[in-house]
């Protein structure tokens, strides 16, 4: 049991990892206005109404990436090899998104991409992490 949360928990950091990862590239390219101010809620949602399109599908592509890998941590660490682990981590992703979409205006079409990213690609890395153990 202990080894099976310390694979949930090693795929979910190393997702948490590779979404800031690539949410600072974005950010790279995609830079908000200068003087932002992030703590504030309606600054914020001024921004999000404003970003431009290549900005949010960055913030998809970085939780599309972080599931693929997490899933796939949580496939190569895991004692049983279990697939079944990897949607216990997608569904935690999905509960953080849930939480990120209430706290933060997204547009509807991102925030049903979003839910719908988490879980698939947490399973593909699965898949992706057993055919890099038998490769």
């Amino acid at each position: 049991m202990g080894r099976r949360i310390g694979a949930v928990v090693a795929g979910l950091f190393g997702s948490v990892v590779l979404i800031m990862a690539v949410q600072a590239v974005g950010t790279w390219l995609y830079p908000p206005p200068p003087g932002t101010d992030f703590t504030d809620p309606e600054a914020v949602a001024a921004l999000m109404a404003q970003i431009p399109l290549g900005a949010l599908l960055m913030v998809e592509a970085s939780y599309a990436v972080g599931s693929l890998a997490g899933g796939a941590i949580v496939w190569l660490v895991s004692p049983d090899r279990a697939t079944r682990l990897a949607v216990v981590l997608g569904g935690l992703l999905t509960l953080a998104g849930f939480a990120n979409l209430a706290a933060i205006p997204h547009p509807l079409w991102f925030g049903v991409l979003s839910t719908a990213t988490y879980v698939p690609c947490a399973v593909l890395g699965a898949a992706a992490g057993a055919r890099l153990r038998a490769g």
